[in-house]
């Protein structure tokens, strides 16, 4: 490492720990010249900031008045939580009071001095701050080499924005929260660290996982075209998957490719279609995942509707079932809905549009009505009514959302045999796991009402061969 020289700017904040030699406290001061300066200090090296700050004086630093300087106690150089606590309870506030005061103002974190306790505790509560590491080391040491940094000796080997490093600690932060279904908010805090940090290429790599990020948010949000130019837009940096996820990167870029292909065909729809109402079954199976199941079954509620406005559409050259032709209408179904109509034509619900399809001997009107769902009052759908999204007060329990998506399910198979439907974890990212990044197993849960089906649990994380076994198994069943 070579001696790292303060960029121009901005008042400087310096937080140093203290340890038994004043040298490399008063090497940083004359190094960094603060405006304000904390040292962390145990009672038997306070002593050594006063040494220090007279030998700053007498080598013609920067005078920093007494009100601009603080001594913060540790009282136990040994103990690691304490001294996290202890300086979490001292410094936090002093360094948002700081950074708030304007752009330019700027955080310094010396480390160098104090026990190896005082510094790995500072290093921690500092890792999230907008900040510079600093290190004094020196040209040479005693013991040959290998004990402490000689006097006269020390200098500034390395000053880092922790950001550059730590990122990727948020990257794990920012997986979790997206694998749980905060995509919005996952992008948010991968936005946060970019701003944070410093070094180009992880600031590229950040942008790139935040694209990513906000592309599958806006597709949970039906926004497609949106989504469709955000993953596209990651996809061109793929590169940049190397160094987010460099235990199965490959995987990612495959479904990301592959996804890619999937937006295409739900963008490019003008109408509704059954691409369109898998779409809509998969976001439903998200909500459930998230025990979220009045969105669920407000979003299965919409796939029935659909699946039979398609299939009078396609079929029975019927476009609007909110204005049905009386004279289309089969009877005794004319008869009955005669007395709701206007300019010769009605306006019909979900259960009218099964009832119009089974009137007309479509299979589709048949399953639904074998499915229990023309029950008006033991179908799940009668549970759907009552929701607080709907009609009523009572929220929807994981039992009802189980039995309707059963059902719906059936029909849009029995509508498209051969059509796939992505579990809830087709969109999640891979976590590292252990010292090599990779996990031993992959939990396992049954999403409701998916009898016989099994998929990685919320946590989901890909690596090695699983990760291209997962892949290769989800090409399978792309969507048709």
């Amino acid at each position: 490492m070579t001696d790292a020289y303060p960029d121009d700017g901005g008042p400087v904040l310096l937080i140093c720990t203290v340890g038994g030699t004043p040298e490399a406290v008063t090497r940083s001061l004359l190094h960094w010249t603060p405006a304000r300066v904390l040292f962390l200090a145990t009672d038997r090296t306070r002593p050594k900031v006063d040494a220090a700050l007279m030998a700053y004086d007498e080598q013609g630093g920067v005078p920093i008045p007494p009100g601009a300087r603080e001594v913060y106690p540790v009282s136990d150089e040994e103990d690691f939580c304490a001294c996290v606590r202890e300086m979490r309870e001292s410094l936090e506030g002093e360094v948002t009071r700081w950074l708030g005061r304007g752009k330019g103002y700027r955080v310094v974190v010396d480390i160098t001095g104090g026990t190896k306790c005082m510094s790995s505790a500072l290093a921690l509560v500092a890792r999230r701050w907008a900040c510079q590491f600093s290190y004094v080391g020196g040209s040479s040491r005693t013991k040959g080499g290998v004990g402490v940094v000689e006097s006269g000796a020390e200098r500034v080997q390395h000053s880092a924005n922790p950001w550059d490093a730590l990122g990727y600690q948020v990257v794990e932060d920012a997986v979790l929260v997206f694998n749980h279904g905060g995509l919005t908010a996952a992008a948010s805090l991968v936005d946060a660290a970019l701003r944070k940090a410093g070094d180009p290429a992880v600031r590229r790599e950040l942008g790139t996982l935040k694209c990513l990020m906000e592309g599958y948010a806006a597709w949970d949000r039906f926004e497609h075209k949106k989504a469709l130019d955000r993953l596209r837009d990651a996809a061109k940096n793929r590169d940049d998957f190397r160094a987010i996820f460099p235990a199965c990167w490959e995987g990612v870029v495959r479904r990301l490719d592959r996804h890619c292909e999937c937006l295409e065909r739900l963008a490019g729809l003008n109408d509704a279609s059954v691409t369109w109402i898998v779409d809509l079954l998969e976001n439903a199976r998200r909500r459930a995942s998230e025990r979220r199941y009045d969105d669920a079954v407000a979003r299965l509620y919409r796939v029935l509707e659909a699946l039979a406005q398609v299939q009078l559409r396609d079929r029975y050259g019927l476009p609007q079932t909110s204005a049905v032709p009386l004279d289309r209408i089969p009877e005794p179904l004319r008869t009955r809905w005669a007395s709701r109509a206007e300019n010769g034509a009605v306006a019909i619900g979900l259960q009218d549009d099964y009832a119009l399809l089974e009137a007309l001997g479509d299979p589709l009107g048949r399953a639904f009505a074998d499915a229990g769902l023309a029950d008006r009052e033991k179908s799940p759908l009668a549970a759907r009514n009552q929701s607080i999204l709907a009609h009523g007060f009572q929220p929807v329990s994981e039992a009802v959302y189980g039995q309707l998506h059963e059902r719906v399910t059936a029909l849009v198979r029995g509508e498209a045999p051969g059509v796939s439907i992505a579990e809830p974890d087709d969109w999640h990212l891979p976590l590292s796991s252990g010292s090599a990044g990779c996990p031993a197993t992959l939990s396992e849960v049954t999403y409701p009402g998916v009898r016989g089906q099994r998929s990685a649990g919320l946590w989901a994380v890909w690596c090695g061969e699983t990760c291209s076994s997962q892949e290769e198994s989800r090409n399978e069943r792309e969507l048709g």
